[in-house]
């Protein structure tokens, strides 16, 4: 039996949108390996969606020319929400000489979203896979909407036990209405130095250490210009950051891996730029992605914290409802001897393959079975009942 066709999206409307495009153009180029058939669907900045064969080729997106409706055979296409609609929808004239020509017909068995933060690590693009009622990659609608949000997981991993650093959320309503009193209310509760970061976007973009008032008030405005809510919560001074991801189910945990940063905090900089080029199949990667981080793996921290890195990276997992692969990214206070955890990302720059790669399971082999998780997933949901015979309606 042949392996089904996997739609792989990237891009996005998201500030993480170039990030994407390298973590996408890795899951192609996995998916290739392990002998999928691929369909590549890139959204741009704006929104717009094209699918075509000829957007699996990383070096187009270098272009500052680069327009997704000039290459040949690309097509401008949506997902419709009707689960009767078995095809993608092909936009006419628009895209690959369309114009006055035969509409192709488009389709995937599995969708790969590799899109990481807005609109699309969220649950908003999960919502459309469950309204067209497809086999789709990674976490469900909430366990996607918590892991965007860094104040309501706070809550979420509270109730499941696992120690995370208090916070202030502050909202762009707040800040707009009066900013001496949010500040007020940020002094009050802790000293500095302290850290603030938008609520829902990754990557630390946003992200800004602050040493006192005037460093916390641009802070505040970097944050809530990219974002409608910031968090601000105490600075460690003394700290290691690990990570270590999670892939289920069924769940397992994978090695632990140490960044390295060049600043008081793991900077957008240290996780993409300073890593260097790497090949990637049909393409020269402006960067390796998150594959590319200067890292200690396995992380250089002992066998007990390894063990209870392991264990609340699991319980994390289990505590959001996640599916997939995550990352879980952990602080550990040396002055006080004790393990944090800072977030879960549930789509994961470059999904992490180097922390698999370590435990013997090559990237291939990682996509694959996520494939596998998908169409299982999906398999299980037909047995779910939709419909209920109530007779409200009859006299």
């Amino acid at each position: 039996m042949p392996n089904p066709t996997v739609a792989v999206l990237f891009g996005g409307r998201s500030v993480e949108h170039e990030v994407s495009v390298i973590s996408g153009h890795q899951a192609m180029d996995a998916l290739d390996q392990a002998g999928y058939p691929v369909l590549p669907i890139y959204i741009t900045k704006q929104g717009d969606w094209y699918a075509g064969e000829g957007l699996h080729n990383l070096d187009l997106y270098r272009e500052q020319t680069f327009h997704a409706a000039g290459l040949k055979n690309v097509y401008r296409i949506s997902l419709s929400p009707d689960r009767s609609i078995r095809q993608l929808v092909v936009h006419p004239g628009v895209g690959g000489g369309l114009l006055g020509g035969k509409s192709p017909k488009l389709w995937a068995d599995v969708f790969f979203p590799v899109i990481h933060g807005s609109h699309g690590e969220d649950g908003s693009l999960q919502g459309l896979f469950e309204l067209a009622d497809v086999p789709y990659v990674g976490s469900g609608v909430l366990a996607s909407a918590i892991g965007m949000d860094k104040v309501r997981q706070k809550v979420v991993f509270g109730s499941a036990g696992i120690a995370a650093l208090d916070c202030i959320e502050i909202s762009r309503a707040e800040w707009e209405t009066d900013r001496h009193a949010a500040v007020a209310r940020v002094e009050t509760k802790y000293p500095y130095p302290a850290m603030v970061k938008p609520v829902t976007l990754g990557s630390s973009v946003g992200v800004s250490a602050c040493a006192d008032r005037a460093a916390l008030g641009e802070a505040l405005d970097l944050a809530l210009e990219l974002d409608g809510r910031a968090l601000v919560e105490q600075a460690l001074t003394d700290f290691i950051e690990i990570n270590c991801s999670v892939l289920g189910p069924p769940d397992r945990a994978s090695a632990c891996e140490q960044p390295a940063r060049t600043e008081s905090v793991l900077s957008f900089d240290d996780k993409y730029k300073h890593g260097g080029s790497k090949k990637l199949g049909r393409g020269q990667a402006p960067s390796a992605g998150m594959a590319g981080l200067q890292r200690l793996v396995p992380a250089p921290i002992g066998h007990e914290l390894t063990a209870e890195v392991r264990a609340a990276a699991l319980a994390a997992f289990a505590a959001i409802g996640a599916s997939g692969v995550v990352r879980v990214d952990f602080l550990y206070d040396r002055a006080a001897k004790r393990l944090l955890i800072n977030e879960i990302n549930t789509t994961p720059g470059s999904l992490s393959y180097y922390l698999w790669e370590e435990e013997g399971l090559r990237f291939d082999q990682l996509v694959a079975e996520l494939v596998r998780i998908a169409l299982d997933r999906h398999e299980s949901q037909r047995a779910t009942v939709y419909t209920f015979a109530a007779n409200l309606l009859t006299r």
